[in-house]
């Protein structure tokens, strides 16, 4: 199976962790204009998912990037484990990229609506319909999110235990 110097995957996972802080710094300044009324909008239902996007999109997208960055490196130096396998690797790295905008995308979507629907006084059943389109694909994203991390730790508990050739002293 070909395989990629975990450190290099370090390095991988942190620069996407430096991006995804970059872009979650961008997410925050609607809320600098003040006739975008998000903090109207995010202290009631369905305005909240917004907020839970964000959050999730900073645990995820950015501490999550940083703390599979600290596994590779770790596994890299500590274990000495040099190689891991490339596909799982670039697989867990991309699907969990992807999906965490996505999910973080649509959630903050469906807030925005619905919020700007409420405070426009349509009745909550009628914003429920408004965004219900938005839920199943948030849905798939999230499992999406959790498929990627289980190819990181099956990755990672493959690189841990594979046999790496010692070297001899000179």
């Amino acid at each position: 199976m070909e395989t990629i110097e975990t450190e290099r995957m370090a390095r991988y996972f942190m620069y996407i962790a430096l991006v995804n802080a970059f872009a979650a710094a961008i997410f925050t300044t609607p809320i600098l204009v003040p006739t975008f009324g998000i903090p109207l909008i995010a202290g009631i239902f369905p305005g909240t998912w917004m907020l839970i996007a964000y959050l999730a999109f900073l645990a995820v997208g950015v501490m999550g990037m940083v703390g599979w960055a600290a596994m590779y490196y770790l596994a890299s130096h500590l274990l000495e484990k040099k190689k891991t396998s490339k596909i799982f690797a670039i697989m867990h790295l991309v699907i969990v990229e992807v999906s965490v905008y996505g999910f973080a995308a649509l959630m903050s979507a469906a807030g925005w609506v619905g919020g700007q629907a409420l405070r426009q006084g349509l009745a909550v059943a009628a914003v429920g319909f408004l965004i219900e389109w938005l839920i199943l694909p948030t849905g798939a994203f999230v499992a999406l999110v959790v498929l990627g991390q289980v190819l990181g730790i099956l990755n990672m508990l493959r690189t841990i235990r594979s046999k790496t050739a010692k070297t001899m002293p000179a």
